[in-house]
């Protein structure tokens, strides 16, 4: 990687996030990772208010320790800190749910919170240009039926670190003498998103150096077509009102182009809270006809 100019790296963080939030108090995800301690230090180069919000997920016997450095951190650059322990493994058990699908959840409900008690704006979390690729991959090889990629905007949460790549954060971690905590579990390469940041995608960057930039590329064209047929597929899914369950009329679907019926099914899953994998939605079609 060629040098970088961590002054305009600054400025350009500081000008994208009044772009994506242009006034009112913040709060930033900071886990003690990398990537949300860059968050942290790129937010004292702006005049915005900040609340640090750390989740404990208790999944290692020193988790609470993690929590305590990062509202050491957030005490010395001067940021109110706002915690919480949830026994995530035991939840998602309880549930019988995926446990990486239930620390999400958790962590966004406990986000949000913090939001709504500070009366924040936007939630910041600190999503790379990394992350943009692994989730592309994933979300191709698992078959998910979704948009490709993560939004830089849902909701109350913001991610302005999309652009930016992991390495880049990290020099600019060091050229401010921070450290940051490492996560063992991020080696664990029996989960599916390290094993392609570890395996996968280094290889491929031996074959294709712009791997990353073009898959984030891809996800962003992606999430601009989704702009402008998401809304069209929502007027597909028309109620039918004489079912006590949720009902849609099958004839706009039918009638429809494939892939705006797709979308519409897609949406119609979500509504009723089943994962939109194009398994369903491929049943979903059959069923129809």
């Amino acid at each position: 990687m060629g040098s970088v100019d961590f002054a305009q790296l600054e400025a350009q963080f500081a000008n994208h996030l009044t772009r994506m939030v242009p006034e009112g108090s913040l709060v930033a995800a900071v886990s003690g990772g990398g990537d949300s301690v860059a968050l942290l230090l790129l937010l004292t180069s702006t005049p915005r208010k900040v609340v640090v919000a750390h989740l404990d997920h208790a999944l290692r016997p020193d988790s609470s320790a993690d929590a305590q450095w990062v509202e050491s951190l957030a005490r010395r650059l001067g940021y109110p800190f706002e915690s919480e322990k949830i026994d995530v493994a035991r939840v998602a058990q309880e549930r019988g749910e995926n446990l990486e699908a239930t620390a999400r959840e958790l962590r966004y409900g406990f986000l949000a919170k913090v939001a709504k008690k500070h009366q924040a704006q936007a939630i910041l979390t600190a999503h790379t240009q990394d992350d943009q690729a692994e989730t592309v991959l994933l979300q191709l090889l698992h078959g998910t039926g979704r948009g490709l990629g993560i939004r830089p905007k849902r909701g109350k949460v913001v991610r302005p670190l999309l652009e930016i790549s992991r390495s880049t954060l990290r020099s600019y971690l060091q050229s401010k003498g921070q450290d940051w905590l490492d996560d063992i579990t991020n080696a664990d390469t029996s989960m599916d998103r390290n094993f392609l940041r570890h395996e996968i995608i280094p290889r491929l960057k031996e074959r294709f150096p712009q791997t990353k930039l073009s898959l984030a590329r891809f996800a962003a064209i992606s999430q601009v077509d989704d702009e402008a047929l998401e809304p069209l597929a929502q007027q597909l899914l028309l109620r039918d009102g004489r079912w006590p369950c949720p009902a849609y009329r099958i004839a706009p679907l039918l009638q429809a182009p494939t892939g705006l019926r797709r979308r519409a099914l897609r949406q119609m899953l979500e509504q009723t809270r089943v994962r939109p994998e194009a398994g369903w939605i491929t049943q979903l079609e059959r069923a129809l006809q």
